[in-house]
This record gives C-alpha cells, structure tokens and sequence, in this order.
C-alpha cells in the first residue's frame, strides 16, 4: 500500500506505463516487418498510471484505454489528465462512461484550454450538461487550465504543468514528484527548463530517423533522439525514457542498451514532496 508521510515529507508512489506506443501501436495492421511480424512486441497507444495516496490518475485516454484499464485491473479511478487532443491521445475518452456506469460518480478532468476547445467540437457531448433524455455519456468536470505554465494540486496530488508544441498543437507535459512525462514534444520555448530543472527522470517521445519513417518529407514531429537527450542533460535529469514508440523506431533502437526504452506494464518509483 503507498504510503503518505507528514506535511513536508516525501511521499511514495509510482508511475505505470499502460501503453507505449505510436499511434498505430505495435503491431502494426496490413505490416509484416520483422517488427510486426515477430510477436514479441507490443505496444498498446501511449498512456500512464499514477499510483499515489491510495489514488488511481491516468494521462491521457487513447483508443486503448478501456483494454488497458483491464489488463491492469484497474478497480477505481480518481481523476484524468490530458496532453492534447490528438486522437491516439483521447481516443478512448468516451470509454470513461463506464465509470459513471458503475458507480454513477462525476470523473475529474485536467487539460488546457487548448486541448477543451477542441474536445468542444470533436467531443461537444462530454462538455454539455447530463440529459437524462439524451444517450448516456460519460460524465466528466473539467479543470480547465488557463495559463502556458503552473503548478497546481489534483485532489491532493501536486503538480506542475508546461506547454509546448507538435507542429501546430499546443501539448501540454506533466511533473508529477521526481518524474516529468513530456510526449509529442517537437518544439518549446526555454522558460519551461525552469519548471522542469531538477527533475530524476524525463519520458520523452522521439521520432525514428528520416531515412526510416515513412513520412519522408513531412519533417520531424517529435524531438530527434539527439534533441532528447539534450533536454534531458539541460535539465539534469539521472535517466531520460522514450515512450510513443513505432515500429520505425524500434529497428533502430533495437540492440541499443544505452537507452532506455518504455514498455508497457513498466514500473518507474514516484517520489512527492509535501
């Protein structure tokens, strides 16, 4: 059982990888690479479980949510945070009405305004008040984060949150204790390094090399592997794990014991202070 300790004491948890994987996920459908073909990897779309306090929190709700909230027996959740609306990222967002099903309670939801003035046009059901006349949806409170960068308290859980972008998508990354999970990162602005400095360990997704991506052309959409590790060293971090991995980025990082690369089911201590 995780324990919480006095005001001003470091508390224990940890972070849990649900999914690991790029939005296709591993395998890839119609691919037959020595990947896909393998059957040894899988990787379900990229999402974690925060453990602490007694309290289930997830970050993001992919298209694989419902099946990994059962791989993991998952019983109870507490509260969601969202990093963008992508949808390998909020795919499984209307899954959630399972939990209003079984115990008829309102789930908390973290996101940018960014993120929920795009939920209120692709996902305009789930921010319009219960009607009891209408299907039934899931039912979510939204916390709707105003500014680029803060800090703020998730039902007891501390957080600090920061912006950055995908291309044009403004992403929001989470620190939670001694952990930052920073996906479909591709460009920031420096203030964030301050909000982050200091952190044990940065999750970060790259992107598989030009020569072996099939977008040839489009340009990076995440940070290259060289560009991660700069930011994990500009931060100070002890270890730099990679999440949101494809098929591409597999062959090539595959062999390397160097780095460190998510799976799903991994476990990674969470440390909290006060």
């Amino acid at each position: 059982m995780l324990q919480q300790g006095a005001q001003g004491k470091m508390t224990s948890g940890k972070l849990i990888f649900l999914g690991t994987g790029n939005p296709e996920g591993i395998p890839v459908p119609f691919c037959s690479c020595s990947v896909c073909s393998g059957g040894k990897i899988q990787r379900l779309r990229s999402s974690v479980l925060i453990q602490w306090n007694e309290k289930n929190f997830v970050i993001d709700v992919g298209p694989d949510f419902r099946q990994q909230m059962l791989l993991q027996k998952i019983m109870h959740l507490d509260g969601v945070f969202l990093t963008h609306p992508h949808y390998d990222h909020i795919g499984g967002i209307d899954d959630l009405r399972a939990w209003y099903v079984v115990h008829q309670q309102t789930l908390p939801v973290v996101l940018s305004a960014s993120t929920h003035k795009c939920l209120c046009k692709i996902r305009g059901h789930l921010v319009q008040p219960p009607n009891e006349y209408e299907t039934l949806a899931a039912v979510l409170d939204f916390t709707v984060l105003s500014a680029y960068h803060g800090s703020h308290c998730f039902l007891g859980l501390p957080y600090t949150y920061v912006s950055y972008y995908q291309k044009l998508c403004q992403v929001t990354g989470y620190r939670i204790g001694n952990i930052a999970y920073l996906t479909d990162m591709q460009r920031y602005d420096q203030e964030i390094l301050s909000y982050l400095s200091g952190v044990d360990t940065v999750i970060l997704s790259v992107s598989p090399t030009q020569e072996s991506s099939p977008f040839l052309g489009r340009g990076y959409s995440h940070l290259t592997l060289s560009q991660a590790e700069d930011f994990a060293s500009r931060l100070g971090a002890k270890q730099l794990i990679l999440t949101h991995i494809s098929h591409c980025l597999q062959k090539e990082l595959d062999g390397d014991h160097h780095k460190i690369c998510a799976y799903d089911g991994m476990e990674v201590p969470l440390c909290i202070e006060g």
